[in-house]
């Protein structure tokens, strides 16, 4: 398998973009990029279910991270399916881009391996889009597969109070979303060198600054499949986790307020370290972080007070989870959200 950089080159949009972004059917053509590693299983039935969606023109692109459980052979026999193939475990971010590259449609669906949208989710998804130019990314609400309870509640606002309700947010989940594909390569897509976690954080924050919206649609559901298989343990989630964090602000804050943060994160990892029992998970990662420094200048363009103010308001918080952070299966069974109660209506004949 060719490298990387080669495998960009070789699936770059080859056609016009005038053609990639206009469909002969009668609504848009949408790609969904869905990224595979070690995976097998749950991608099969991603796929099984995308061919089900209730929505005209869908391009299917899987872009496989040097899986070794046979995953490429099985993928290889699906001949409705675009397969990119990496000679390594390049990560979601760099997969991602890659899709992104390579991609056809006017939006782009992401889903992971192991998350499947309802049948009617991604009409739903691009409905929202099409109505309102400025939104850039609208996420999903999305579902634990095995309970039918919310997953992945990112947001500021309390789900018992917003979970059926659209707003403006600071962030998605790529678990399950959609992407304006002309706003991803203006803004540059994800940043590859978070390589996992918090990347969905910083592409939200250069969509803001391009003057788009991030938009949580809660009549688009995903169901996800946890899996211990590609997620990175206690240990690595802390740790890339605050490194992360401490990256972003690096990249996007100016002066004081970049420091203020990097200081307000690192005493709320410190307690979250102690809280989960992973304090030199959270110390080697804020060591990790504050070491590059370098990246203040090699991205020159901060935000702006007003830019600040507003993701600051978009991502108000008035209480802090201590406990029960890292994903895992059995972590997220164990959720205590309740079933919303128009859940019935659109998931169950998607699943059928």
């Amino acid at each position: 398998m060719a490298d990387l950089k080669t495998l960009r080159r070789r699936h770059a949009d080859p056609v016009d973009e005038r053609d990639a972004v206009h469909s002969p059917s009668p609504r848009p053509r949408v790609t969904a990029v869905v990224v595979n590693w070690n995976r097998a299983s749950d991608v099969m039935m991603n796929l099984r279910h995308l061919r089900k969606l209730d929505y005209p023109d869908v391009e299917v692109i899987v872009v496989d991270n040097g899986s070794t459980d046979g995953s490429i052979e099985r993928l290889r026999h699906c001949g409705d399916v675009r397969l990119i193939e990496l000679d390594r475990n390049a990560g979601p971010a760099a997969a991602r881009n890659v899709g992104f590259e390579a991609a056809t449609g006017k939006y782009v669906l992401l889903l992971d391996s192991d998350a499947v949208i309802s049948k009617r989710g991604l009409g739903k998804l691009v409905d929202r889009m099409e109505a309102d130019p400025t939104i850039g990314i609208a996420g999903c609400q999305i579902f634990n597969w095995h309970t039918r309870r919310i997953d992945q509640w990112i947001y500021a606002q309390p789900y018992r109070t917003h979970g059926g309700r659209a707003f403006d947010t600071y962030s998605f989940s790529a678990a399950g979303a959609l992407i304006r594909t002309d706003v991803a390569r203006r803004v540059g897509g994800f940043w590859e060198r978070l390589f996992i976690y918090n990347e969905e954080v910083d592409l939200s924050i250069r969509v803001i600054r391009a003057g788009y919206r991030i938009v949580y649609a809660p009549d688009a559901h995903v169901f996800h499949r946890p899996a211990e298989t590609g997620r990175a343990p206690g240990a690595a989630y802390f740790r890339s986790q605050i490194r992360n964090w401490i990256w972003i602000f690096y990249r996007h804050y100016p002066g004081w307020r970049c420091w203020w943060k990097v200081s307000e994160y690192s005493a709320l990892y410190v307690i979250k370290g102690l809280a989960n029992r992973q304090l030199r998970a959270c110390l080697g990662g804020i060591i990790e972080g504050v070491r590059e420094r370098r990246i203040r200048s090699e991205f020159p363009e901060k935000m702006t007070w007003w830019q600040t103010r507003q993701i600051r308001a978009l991502n108000r918080r008035r209480r802090v989870r201590l406990w029960d952070l890292a994903p895992s299966p059995d972590r997220s069974r164990r959720t205590r959200s309740s079933r919303p109660e128009h859940f019935e209506g659109d998931l169950e004949p998607a699943l059928s």
